[in-house]
């Protein structure tokens, strides 16, 4: 694949040139990395969005079953449903 950058200037005519092999190795060695930290980001995206969902859904349900103002078991169900949602 040849990758280009553009080259504007104010007194000049905008110029496409191709990359050098050191500017070809630098972006190849980002692209890595962004694909090595693939599993990471998904993995802190997954706790980020069930720690949101206990916040708002699930720990509410907690205490609203500790005072008996909800069944036995609701809030252990609403967890349940929030990890399959946002399954690991």
């Amino acid at each position: 694949m040849v990758r280009t950058k553009t080259i504007v200037g104010p007194n000049r005519p905008t110029e496409v040139i191709e990359l050098t092999k050191a500017e070809n190795d630098f972006v190849d060695a980002e692209e890595k990395a962004w694909a090595d930290g693939a599993a990471a980001r998904a993995a802190e995206a997954v706790q980020l969005n069930r720690r949101q969902a206990y916040q708002a859904e699930a720990d509410p349900l907690y205490f609203e079953e500790q005072r008996g103002e909800v069944s036995a078991g609701t809030h252990a169900a609403k967890v349940a449903e929030i990890k399959s949602r946002f399954p690991k």
